[in-house]
C-alpha cells in the first residue's frame, strides 16, 4: 500500500471519520460571519484586471474601490504576477477611453448614412425645394456633431489624468501609495521553469485555473501560464500568512469559478481543496463589484449602487474586449472558425438578453429571439436585419465546413457580431431585465426540487407561476416575482400584494413574493408577524411573505420561506 492511499489511516490504524465537506469544501456556502471574518482578518488578493479596470471605472467607482483598499492595510496583498501583468498591460489600458471614444464616433457618423438616405427619399417624394432639404440635412449632421462634441467633454472630464509618463499618472500615484511593501517577490529562475512546465501541463489535463486561457499558446510567450503563477504565488503566501484567503477578480471564466447558468457560484472546489491541502486556509473569491457592496455593508466604505453598477459594466466590457481580441486574432488565420465561434458568443449574448422560459419544453432559436426581441422593441429592426445576414454567413459556412470569405471578410463578421452583442448588452431595459430575474427564481425553486407550473393566465394573473404544495395534495403555493429597476418594496406594493391574496384561487393556500428590491421596515415587520404565527394562530387565513432575493447568496432565503409557505 502506497504512502497516498494510507494518508487517511492515522497511526492508530483506525480510519478518519469523514463528514459530507470533507473533500468538497468548495460546496460550502459562507454565511455573514464568514464574509465578515475574511474581510477582517483574512488575506486580500486582487488580481490584474482589477488593477487595470481603474483606468476605466469612472471616478466615483475607482474612489469607491481604492478606499476599499485601503481598509484591508497591510492585509493587502498583490502576487509578483499580477504586478508584471499590470506593467505589460497598463499602456493598452491607458488607451480604452480615447479608443472606445473614436469608435462610438466612428460608428455614429457612419450610422448617420442611413437616417440622411432616407431624408433624401423625402425630399424626393414631396418635391421639397433645394434650400429646404439642405437646412434639413444641416440640422440632422449638426445634432449628431453636438452629441459628439458632448461625448467628448465626457472623456476629457472623467476626473483622472491618464499619461503614458508614470509621474503624471494619477493611477499609478494611487497605487504606489496604496501598495507600498504589499507587493510579492519573482520565482527564483528554476522554479519558475518549473512552474511554467506544471502550468502548461494543467492546461492540457484542464486543472484549474487557467486552462481557459489555452488559446494564449499560439503567442509562443507563455502568457497562457499566467493564472497558475497567481495562483502558485497565493498559496505560497497563504501557507506564510496561515490566514484564509480572499481573492477579488474580475475574471468570470469557469476555471476559477464554479458557475451556475453562467453566475459565478464560488470558487471552483479543485481550488479551494488545494489550498486548503497545501496552505490549511479556506479561499473566497469576490468579484470587485460585489466586494464593493460588502465593503458598504460590513466595512462603513461609502460605495453609491451607480459605482457598483460602473464596476459590473466595465468588468464585463474587459472580458468582451479580451474575447474579441482573440476572435479577431483566429479571423486572421483561420475565418471558417473564427466565423462559427462567434456566433456561439451571439448566441450565449441573446440568451442572456432573452433567456428561454424554463416552464415551457422548447427551445428557442436564435433567429425567433431576434425576431422576438426586435418585436418588442428591444433591437431595432436594422439590427435585426444584420443579424439574419450574420446568421446566413455561419450556418452556410458550418454546413460546408468551408469559409469562402477573404480575412476581411471574416474581421467583417467579426465586427458586425461585435455591435450585435454590444448592443444587446446594454439593453437593460427593465422588461429584458425582469425576464432575467424571474428565471433565476425559477431555476433556483427547481433546482431545490419543488415542482413547478406556470400560472393560468386565463383564469389569474395575481402571480407568476405555482408551486406543488408538499404539505397539502391537489394545492399550491402561488409566487409572485416582482422585478424593480429602482427603489424599494414598499408599504403600497404590501398592501396590493395582500389584496390580491384574499382573490386567489381556492386550490392556492399562499402566496410567497420574491422581489430584487430591497424590503422597507413596514414589509419587514409584516414578514416578521407572519413567520412569527403558527398554521393553528393563522385561523384558516392564507400565509404570505415577501422575501428579497439579489444573487445565489439568497437562495436559503426563499427555499426557506417556501418551506414555511407549506406549513
Amino acid at each position: 500500500m502506497t504512502d497516498e492511499e494510507t494518508s487517511d489511516v492515522p497511526s492508530s490504524g483506525e480510519p478518519l471519520e469523514r463528514g459530507i465537506f470533507d473533500g468538497f469544501s468548495g460546496y460550502t456556502t459562507p454565511t455573514e460571519d464568514d464574509w465578515k471574518n475574511v474581510l477582517s482578518d483574512g488575506l486580500i488578493v486582487v488580481d490584474t484586471n482589477v488593477l487595470l479596470n481603474l483606468y476605466r471605472y469612472n471616478q466615483d467607482a475607482r474612489s469607491s474601490l481604492l478606499a476599499t483598499l485601503q481598509k484591508f492595510e497591510a492585509r493587502l496583498w498583490v502576487p509578483h504576477q499580477v504586478m508584471d501583468e499590470f506593467w505589460r498591460n497598463r499602456e493598452s489600458a491607458l488607451e480604452d477611453p480615447e479608443r472606445q471614444l473614436q469608435q462610438s464616433i466612428s460608428a455614429l457618423r457612419s450610422g448617420l448614412e442611413k437616417p440622411i438616405s432616407d431624408l433624401r427619399h423625402w425630399v424626393n417624394r414631396v418635391s421639397l425645394d433645394r434650400a429646404s432639404a439642405i437646412q434639413l440635412e444641416s440640422k440632422l449632421t449638426s445634432a449628431l456633431e453636438d452629441v459628439i462634441g458632448a461625448m467628448e467633454v465626457v472623456v476629457d472630464s472623467s476626473g483622472i489624468e491618464m499619461e503614458a509618463d508614470t509621474s503624471k499618472d494619477a493611477v499609478v500615484a494611487n497605487l504606489t501609495a496604496l501598495l507600498q511593501g504589499k507587493i510579492g517577490g519573482p520565482l527564483d529562475a528554476k522554479d519558475h521553469d518549473v512552474a511554467v512546465v506544471e502550468g502548461k501541463r494543467r492546461i492540457e489535463k484542464e486543472v484549474p485555473p487557467g486552462y481557459k486561457d489555452k488559446k494564449k499558446q499560439s503567442r509562443g510567450d507563455d502568457t497562457e501560464v499566467g493564472d497558475y503563477l497567481v495562483w502558485l504565488q497565493l498559496i505560497h503566501e497563504a501557507k506564510l500568512r496561515a490566514k484564509d484567503v480572499l481573492l477579488v477578480t474580475g475574471d468570470t471564466k469557469e476555471d476559477w469559478w464554479r458557475t451556475r447558468n453562467r453566475i459565478p457560484l464560488g470558487p471552483r472546489n479543485e481550488l479551494t481543496e488545494e489550498l486548503l491541502r497545501e496552505a490549511g486556509v479556506r479561499l473566497y473569491m469576490l468579484k470587485p463589484d460585489r466586494l464593493l457592496t460588502y465593503a458598504r455593508d460590513f466595512l462603513q466604505v461609502a460605495v453609491s449602487e451607480d459605482s457598483v453598477q460602473n464596476v459590473e459594466m466595465v468588468n464585463a466590457q474587459s472580458e468582451s474586449d479580451e474575447l474579441f481580441r482573440h476572435l479577431e486574432r483566429l479571423a486572421e488565420s483561420n475565418s471558417a472558425h473564427a466565423v462559427v465561434s462567434t456566433w456561439v458568443e451571439v448566441e450565449k449574448a441573446l440568451r442572456r438578453t432573452l433567456p428561454d422560459d424554463p416552464l415551457q419544453h422548447r427551445r428557442t432559436t436564435a433567429m425567433q429571439m431576434i425576431g422576438e426581441m426586435a418585436q418588442q422593441g428591444l433591437i431595432s429592426q436594422e439590427l435585426a436585419r444584420s443579424a439574419k445576414e450574420l446568421n446566413q454567413i455561419r450556418n452556410r459556412i458550418a454546413h460546408t465546413g468551408e469559409s469562402d470569405l477573404t480575412q476581411e471578410g471574416a474581421l467583417s463578421f467579426v465586427s458586425a457580431a461585435r455591435n450585435l452583442i454590444e448592443t444587446l448588452a446594454v439593453t437593460a431595459t427593465p422588461q429584458a431585465q425582469g425576464l432575467r430575474f424571474e428565471k433565476s427564481i425559477i431555476d433556483l425553486i427547481r433546482v431545490a426540487g419543488f415542482e413547478m407550473t406556470s400560472a393560468d393566465l386565463l383564469v389569474d394573473q395575481s402571480y407568476s407561476f405555482r408551486v406543488a404544495n408538499r404539505s397539502r395534495p391537489e394545492s399550491f403555493v402561488a409566487i409572485q416575482v416582482k422585478y424593480y429597476s429602482s427603489g424599494s418594496f414598499g408599504a403600497k406594493a404590501l398592501d396590493l400584494q395582500r389584496e390580491r391574496l384574499s382573490s386567489l384561487p381556492d386550490n392556492v393556500t399562499s402566496l410567497l413574493v420574491v422581489t430584487n428590491a430591497p424590503l422597507v421596515e413596514t414589509v419587514q415587520a409584516f414578514n416578521a408577524s407572519a413567520i412569527g404565527e403558527s398554521p393553528v394562530t393563522l385561523g384558516g387565513r392564507r400565509y404570505m411573505e415577501v422575501v428579497q432575493w439579489r444573487n445565489s447568496d439568497d437562495d436559503h432565503l426563499v427555499v426557506r420561506a417556501l418551506l414555511r409557505s407549506m406549513l
